[in-house]
């Protein structure tokens, strides 16, 4: 009977983890150049995705079992790219619920983030940084 009790248990924390599929959009919000973006964790390349302007690129992916999730990202500034950033664009203890969605947009004075899209405006969270040449 123990074992089933167990069992049942870790069973439910893992099933607990699939509910929820958090989501992260990137949008370019630049006048007039391209915002060229990369995702990555421990364990998944997003890959190189090119934004133009008013453009949105989304990735779904939910928590690992011990909940230690971590996306970083990067994003640059066209057309030469040298103005860049890499940030945490979510990390598994700022879940609150099942399913959000982290939006974070590229402007010309830096990147702005929101969660909830119909909400509060997008606050500043980053400045840009100048890669040497």
């Amino acid at each position: 009977m123990n074992n089933l009790f167990i069992s049942l248990i870790l069973f439910s924390l893992c099933i607990r983890n699939t509910i929820g599929i958090s989501k992260i959009v990137l949008t370019n919000e630049l006048h007039n150049k391209i915002l060229a973006v990369r995702c990555k964790s421990k364990d998944n390349n997003l890959g190189d995705h090119y934004l133009r302007v008013g453009q949105s690129k989304a990735f779904e992916f939910d928590d690992n079992v011990w909940r230690r999730t971590l996306f970083f990202c990067h994003m640059w500034k066209g057309p030469n790219y040298k103005v860049h950033k890499v940030f945490d664009a979510y990390r598994s203890k700022w879940k609150s619920d099942y399913g959000p969605t982290y939006f974070w947009i590229g402007r010309e004075d830096g990147i702005y983030y929101r969660q909830d899209p119909n909400g509060k405006p997008p606050v500043k969270r980053y400045d840009w940084n100048l890669t040497a040449p």
